[in-house]
């Protein structure tokens, strides 16, 4: 038996490298995958991973920041696929994708704005929108792509450090709010992770484990987070950085 056999699995941000290989590793496990990302072209190449795997796919464009799409889609989901069993609060992103890079003194407020509701705030509608389903069916998983951020800073992303540290306190909150209704929650803290051959964040550092991390080193800890083998454990951060947050040698 597969581990998420037939189980129905959201996945924000599923469009990027991070958000496709945890889709494909779903859909092996057994899951059918909705697929939301803001790119169309994006979320259908992912959709089709999904599909080539022999799993439903569902795609849904969205900006997560607009909560009001994101509940229609939850809707969506639920008539084509069934109540949602696994969230993934993937989406998100620095001031760098926008050009925005800089020291917190020179940031632009719209900038400051921008980041923190689509990382935070967006984690936030995402997770309102899915919850009264699980709490109607007594079950729910529940993981937030965080970052080594929001452990321990980075330079030239005090906005983005403060948004994905607002997440993982979101996360132990909400672990104790939900927990009577058989919902975990989790966050995962990526640290330098490749995507499509390049680094996007995270400085020069990459920890004892000396090398990058990959897609599919994050993409391992959400799918085991999401099996009934992390059953008993929520509220919990797991740095998935080869050990960068310990600090240099």
């Amino acid at each position: 038996m597969l581990e998420l056999e037939n189980k129905v699995v959201m996945v924000t941000g599923a469009g990027g490298a991070i958000g496709r290989q945890m889709c494909k590793q779903f859909a092996e496990a057994g899951a059918d995958i909705a697929v939301l990302d803001i790119s169309e072209e994006n979320a259908k190449q992912t959709a089709a991973v999904v599909e080539e795997i022999g799993r439903k796919a569902f795609v849904g464009i969205c900006d997560i920041r607009d909560s009001k799409r994101i509940k229609e889609i939850v809707e969506e989901v639920e008539q084509k696929l069934g109540v949602v069993d696994v969230l993934v609060n993937n989406a998100g992103g620095a001031a760098g994708m926008i050009g925005k890079l800089s020291r917190f003194v020179d940031a632009e407020e719209e900038t400051l704005r921008y980041i923190v509701e689509l990382n935070l705030f967006g984690t936030m509608y995402c997770t309102k929108a899915v919850l009264p389903g699980m709490i109607r069916k007594k079950y729910g998983k529940i993981i937030n792509i965080a970052s080594i951020s929001g452990v321990c800073g980075i330079v030239d992303r005090v906005d983005y450090s403060a948004a994905k540290g607002g997440i993982i306190s979101m996360t132990k909150a909400l672990a104790m709010e939900v927990g009577e209704f058989n919902i975990c929650v989790n966050a995962i803290s990526p640290g330098n992770i490749m995507r499509d051959g390049v680094v996007r964040y995270g400085g020069t550092f990459i920890g004892p484990k000396g090398r990058t991390g990959e897609p599919k080193d994050v993409a391992n800890m959400a799918v085991y987070l999401a099996s009934a083998k992390a059953d008993y454990i929520t509220g919990q951060n797991y740095c998935v950085d080869g050990g960068r947050c310990l600090g240099p040698k």
